[in-house]
């Protein structure tokens, strides 16, 4: 069994880190400035991180950082999907929910996202150093 098939509970520690914790996490490791949980709702930011923990699965050229309204983020939880198809990653993603942009179902869908980057990277251990998050965020739209 990988790790990407390793279920994250509900009442696992995951679920209990904070909303500045989390965005301090996207934050410092994407060079990102995010404020608030909700500006994740886009779903460019998970598809960045997934992009971090499995080179190449998402085309970046693709994902929609401008997207501004719920119908502009499906195609970025399209590509999401895909990738985790991809990689084995056996996550139901509520899109219907996320797009809302509803705190409470991004700040848990954000708080799998962190469990799931400490599975597959050991906590940290290991961390891409040649990673350029701006240059790789730079191909998107």
């Amino acid at each position: 069994m990988s790790a990407a098939d390793v279920a994250v509970g509900m009442m696992d520690g995951a679920y209990f880190t904070s909303r500045n914790e989390l965005l301090t996490f996207f934050n410092t490791l994407l060079n990102l400035n995010l404020t608030k949980i909700e500006q994740t709702a886009s779903g460019a930011v998970a598809c960045q991180l997934t992009e971090y923990l499995f080179p190449n699965s998402i085309p970046m050229s693709r994902v929609n950082w401008a997207a501004k309204s719920s119908h502009e983020y499906v195609g970025n939880y399209k590509l999401l999907q895909k990738a985790f198809t991809k990689n084995k990653v056996q996550r139901y993603v509520d899109v219907d929910k996320l797009i809302r942009g509803k705190y409470q179902d991004n700040l848990e869908f954000c708080q799998w996202l962190k469990a799931f980057f400490d599975m597959q990277n050991g906590g940290g251990a290991g961390m891409r150093e040649d990673y350029d998050a701006v240059a790789v965020r730079a191909k998107g739209k």
